[in-house]
Parts: structure tokens; C-alpha cells; sequence
């Protein structure tokens, strides 16, 4: 049946406010509208570190002006149009959500569109590329949209179907891009690669092939190389004169002193699972080594009641017990800064994370990073267990992709390759990314971070073994029922060998 609504379509803007600015409307179109007001200034608020509140003040009284003069519902359309707008303008919006970069009006130029999970503080690179496509004279014009962790998880799930697909998009790797590429969804890269000289020995050789299927290329490193680290505060531990970890013996003895002083120990954003994971996965690899890893994510019957998995389990919701993570890490995020601001402000000593947090750091909370404030070690050793120390878990990083049914492939492969650059890796390791290159040293030398980036790059070519996470190496249905599952072990909610059943047999 036609839509009752009539009015002015606003493209992805307007696609947030119920698509259309309306003639006709009811209860239900207000509200909507006003909370999509509400989730603006939100996000406008978000970003008054990086804009100064002076702008985003002078867009609220903008908007109380026009308020007071105005009623109704179309002005308040207006009035969200005119502040999404404005703030766009301003730069003041964060890239991450749902908003799009668009390009500029062009004559004859041909529109790839690109979606990315790219949170706003570390989207400078992907960003700088779009800007130089949008005002560059190649005929090409990129239109990017960016998406948060858990929406783009769930819109990675149907992209193949989906018949708004972008052009372009990124990935893991893992199953999400095995199932896309099997089932024809993909462009296959291997010929173009072919055809470009130096591309392809650029990447280091496991870093592609996180990007491979079946012996074909799918998939383009466009970030860095994130590995899972221990990162800790230097000031708080100098203040206690105590030293970051070595051992897992280590660890909990600094739980049990940081408790004891008030300092919540280790900063968890535990209303997502997929920071749980990370502790799981080191202990079992630490435990039982990579093969560990390998029977989960061949999904071997056994996989989740290996004695190293179990044990992994175990000390987990142990550490979770003991209080590693203070009282009310269940309602902690990590997305919106929370678990961040946590080990910034010294108020946690410790955050176990993937080596995105430090550019995260370095835009949200920056006097941690340059005042040399922000440390960093490899996850603990675990006396007696199997696994090499040197061993990683982690993203070996993100790749772009092309959809099979872009309409514009040439284009898209043009963009794609353009990660091979030198002035997009230059701006990686300018925000303090790792790239996953062979020439990665000689790029870091001297840089602003260098003292972090290299340290990095020294631990990925050392690590005999570098494993996906699994969240992202498993097909999507399972790593849900996996971050629920962990959540509630981390609750004490499931013991070990429930959560094992749990995910051998889940519902």
C-alpha cells in the first residue's frame, strides 16, 4: 500500500528521521522525530572534546531560537535537518553511526558507495582517501557510511542479499567473507592484483591471506595490523611501585592490590561480549595452544570441552569473580569510551585490548597518550600451559571487499587498490596504526608514534602464531550465541561446562 506521507526526500539523513519532512502527521511521527532530535544533540555532545562547546552552544541556541518561533511537527523536522546540517558542516558529527560522507555534486563522475565500521576517532585515513577521491579529477566519486560495531555486524550478515548493497565494504575476514565469497557475492581480486605490480608484494603474506578464499583473492588490508595487548597506566602503577605483568601470577596479584587501594584493576567494557572474548581465547591459547583455536573454528565436536578450553572458562569467571574488573563492568561499554575513560582517568590500571585503543586513546582522552602515560605489554604467560607466549590473538586486520553486483567494478577496484599507497599508509601511521607491510619499519621510524607502532610491529613478526578472533573466524549465528553466552559466564551465570554445552549444543 502507498505511503500516506508525502513531502521531500533527505537521502541518509533523511532515512533517520523517518525518511520523509511530512505533511500529515500523528503521534507517532512526533515522537520519532523528537527522538531523533534527541540522539543528534547526543551525538553532538560526543564530539565537544574534539569541537569546542562553544560550537555545539551556539547550535543549541540556534535551534531554541527557531523553536520559540516555530511549533508543530514540520518545524521540528526542520529544525533536525538544519542541526544535522550545520554539524556536518562543522565537522562537530563523529564518523562512526550512521551518517554519510556524501560526495560533491559532480557532472559526469561515477558514485561508488563504501560502508565501513570505522569508530570516529580512528577514521582519519579512511576518510582523507574519500576526500581525495571527492576532489580529485579521476571521474570517480565516493560516497562513505560509516556504521557502529554491533549495527555493522548485523548488516555484514545480509549484505549479500541485500539490494541497497554498497560497492565496497570491510570485513574481518574470517567466515563472514568465506560464506560471501562461496556463494558468488564477491568480486574475485586475484586477476586485478595480477595486473598490478607491487600491490600484492606489498601486504605481508599472512595479512593477505586473511583475505583469501579457496586460493583466490577476496579481500584488501585497509587498516592496521590490531593485535589483543595488555595496555596499562603508567602513572598509577609507578604510584604504587608496582610492575605491568609477566605472568599470569603476576596479573592476579596486581588484581588483588589494585582491589585492596579502591583502583578497579582492569577497565572491561562488559556490556559487549566481544571484550570478554578476548581473556577466553588468550587463556586457552596461552593454556593449550593455537590448536585450540583451529578445532573451534573447524567446529569440531570436542572443540568447546577441551581440558584447555575448559580450564580458560574457568579462570575467566574466576577473574570476573575476584573483582579484576570492578563491580559494574556488566554495564560498561566499551564503543562509547566508557571501559577508555576508565583506565585514562587512572581510575583502572589495566585494559586488555586490541592495539585500536591506542589511537582511540590518543582522540578521546590524548593527555594519556602524550604524557607518555599509556603502557603496554603481551598478555601474561600461564605457568605450564602448552601455548607459546609469543603467540597472538587479535584482528590481523580489516580488508576492503567489492560486492559482485557493483555496477562500477572498475572504479571500485581502483579505490580498493588505492590502500596500497603510499600517502593512505602514511596516514595510517600517522594516527599510530600498524599497516601490515613490508616495509612497515622504515615507515615508522621517526614517527610520532613510533615508540608504539614499533614495539607492534615487532611482536606480530615475532608471534609464531597470530589468531583471528573468534567471533570473527566463526559464521555469525555462532559468534552471537557466543557473545551472549560470555557474557553470562562473566555474570556467573554459567559455569564452564554450561557454557561448553551451551555452545556444542546451543538452542
Amino acid at each position: 500500500m502507498p505511503s500516506a506521507r508525502c513531502g521531500r526526500t533527505w537521502g541518509p539523513l533523511g532515512r533517520r528521521f523517518g525518511a520523509h519532512v511530512v505533511d500529515k502527521v500523528g503521534p507517532e511521527d512526533e515522537r520519532r522525530l523528537a527522538e531523533a532530535l534527541a540522539a543528534t544533540l547526543a551525538e553532538a555532545q560526543e564530539a565537544l572534546p574534539a569541537a569546542g562547546p562553544e560550537a555545539v552552544a551556539a547550535i543549541r541556541r540556534r535551534y531554541r531560537r527557531r523553536r520559540r518561533r516555530r511549533t508543530g511537527l514540520a518545524s521540528l523536522a526542520a529544525a533536525v535537518l538544519v542541526l544535522v546540517v550545520t554539524l556536518a558542516g562543522a565537522g562537530l558529527i563523529p564518523g562512526g553511526g550512521r551518517f554519510a560522507t556524501p560526495p560533491p555534486a559532480g557532472d559526469a563522475a561515477t558514485l561508488i558507495r563504501v560502508w565501513a565500521i570505522t569508530p570516529p576517532s580512528q577514521d582519519s585515513a579512511l576518510r582523507r582517501l574519500v576526500q581525495r577521491y571527492n576532489s580529485g579529477t579521476s571521474g570517480i566519486r565516493v560516497d562513505l557510511t560509516t556504521f557502529g560495531n554491533e549495527e555493522y555486524k548485523e548488516r555484514l550478515r545480509s549484505i549479500g542479499d541485500d539490494p541497497n548493497a554498497p560497492d565496497v565494504f570491510v570485513s574481518w575476514g574470517g567466515a563472514s567473507l568465506t560464506r560471501l565469497a562461496r556463494a558468488g557475492r564477491l568480486l574475485d581480486l586475484t586477476e586485478p592484483l595480477r595486473q598490478s605490480p607491487g600491490v600484492v608484494e606489498r601486504f605481508l603474506p599472512t595479512a593477505l591471506a586473511g583475505g583469501a578464499v579457496d586460493g583466490r583473492q577476496y579481500g584488501l588490508p585497509m587498516r592496521g595490523t590490531h593485535p589483543v595487548v595488555l595496555f596499562y597506566h603508567r602513572g598509577v602503577f609507578d604510584r604504587a611501585g608496582l610492575r605491568p605483568p609477566r605472568s599470569y601470577a603476576d596479573l592476579i596479584s596486581l588484581v588483588d592490590r589494585f582491589s585492596a587501594e579502591g583502583i578497579v584493576p582492569i577497565a572491561l567494557g562488559g556490556a559487549q561480549g566481544w571484550t570478554e572474548l578476548m581473556y577466553v581465547m588468550y587463556l586457552a591459547e596461552r593454556i593449550g595452544g593455537p590448536g585450540v583455536t583451529a578445532d573451534i573454528v573447524a567446529g569440531r565436536p570436542d572443540a568447546w570441552t577441551k581440558p584447555a578450553v575448559l580450564e580458560a572458562l574457568r579462570r575467566a569467571r574466576q577473574l570476573a569473580e575476584r573483582g579484576a574488573f570492578g563491580d559494574d563492568f556488566a554495564s560498561i561499554g566499551y564503543d562509547d569510551g566508557g571501559a577508555g575513560r576508565l583506565l585514562a582517568t587512572g581510575r583502572a590500571a589495566m585494559h586488555l585490548m586490541g592495539t585500536w585503543e591506542y589511537p582511540t586513546q590518543l582522540a578521546r582522552n590524548p593527555d594519556l597518550v602524550l604524557d607518555g602515560d599509556l603502557g603496554w605489554v603481551p598478555f601474561p604467560v600461564v605457568e605450564g600451559g602448552a601455548g607459546n607466549p609469543a603467540d597472538l590473538v587479535g584482528v590481523p586486520t580489516q580488508y576492503f571487499s567489492i560486492t559482485a553486483g557493483t555496477r562500477h567494478p572498475e572504479a571500485a577496484i581502483e579505490f580498493v587498490l588505492a590502500v596500497a599507497g603510499d600517502a593512505y599508509l602514511d596516514d595510517l601511521v600517522a594516527e599510530g596504526e600498524v599497516p601490515p607491510v613490508t616495509d612497515a619499519a622504515r615507515r615508522l621510524r621517526g614517527t610520532a608514534h613510533a615508540e608504539f607502532a614499533t614495539s607492534i610491529s615487532e611482536l606480530v613478526a615475532r608471534a609464531p602464531s597470530y589468531s583471528l578472533a573468534w567471533d570473527q573466524a566463526l559464521d555469525p549465528e555462532t559468534a552471537t550465541v557466543l557473545n551472549a553466552n560470555l557474557r553470562r559466564l562473566f555474570r556467573s551465570e554459567l559455569t564452564a561446562e554450561q557454557f561448553a554445552a551451551a555452545m556444542t549444543h546451543p538452542d
